[in-house]
């Protein structure tokens, strides 16, 4: 008896230490061994879907514009976005942002050479810019451990070394999901307008066929056709 209570204590103390690790677990990474990681993922980065959620505030915390819906984007940075409460899609197509408002059935085309100030195209921060031209554009530092949910990540803070990119936002953080080591979520402050956008992921889906047309800037017919 006295061989069998103490197996069973010894038995018992295993699956106690193994659920507390299950449920901390004690994970450290140096940002190096990060930038390895990011590295990897988008190297083998094809494309990717998922829920995304937008809310812009001011400087004083104030919601300035709140939206959600879904979102695609492939290796070569191209980029749709269909808003879930309204008939409208954002696309980035290489260095042009188109606008479609099926509401009042126009599309704004605008170039980012011209509109600096635009956000959009580093939302691929994480997903197809490799960790090593994260390293070469930006001075990384690694914030800490975060759980968003039941996703346990990694912020990074991600300061521009070039004036065009701090231009568009002077600090950026990225909370880097540490199963797929894509963003989970992006924090972005812009300099001019001192407005911080936050944009979340959840329900993401990588490296699937997605249909090309998703990416096609094909309007309805009818569609008035603005150029800014």
């Amino acid at each position: 008896m006295h061989k069998f209570q103490k197996l069973l204590t010894t038995v018992f103390l295993a699956l106690a230490s193994t659920a507390t690790f299950a449920e901390m677990p004690a994970i450290s990474w140096e940002l190096d061994n990060a930038v390895r990681q990011i590295e990897g993922q988008a190297k083998a980065f094809e494309s990717a879907m998922a829920s995304v959620s937008f809310v812009a505030t001011d400087a004083d915390g104030n919601v300035l514009e709140e939206h959600s819906g879904n979102g695609f984007i492939r290796e070569n940075g191209d980029m749709r976005y269909s808003r879930a409460d309204n008939n409208s899609v954002v696309l980035v197509d290489g260095n042009k942002i188109f606008e479609y408002d099926g509401n009042a059935k126009t599309v704004t085309t605008l170039s980012t050479s011209k509109h600096k100030e635009r956000l959009e195209p580093l939302y691929r921060l994480g997903f197809t810019i490799s960790g090593r031209d994260l390293k070469d554009r930006y001075l990384l530092t690694i914030l800490g451990e975060e759980a968003i949910g039941d996703t346990r990540t990694l912020v990074l803070e991600l300061t521009p070394k070039r004036d065009n990119d701090r231009a568009i936002a002077g600090k950026i953080r990225l909370w880097i999901d540490q199963a797929s080591w894509m963003p989970r979520r992006q924090e972005f402050g812009s300099t001019a307008t001192r407005v911080t956008t936050t944009v979340d992921y959840t329900d993401m889906a990588r490296n699937l066929e997605l249909n090309p047309d998703l990416f096609k800037a094909k309007w309805p017919k009818g569609t008035k056709k603005i150029r800014q």
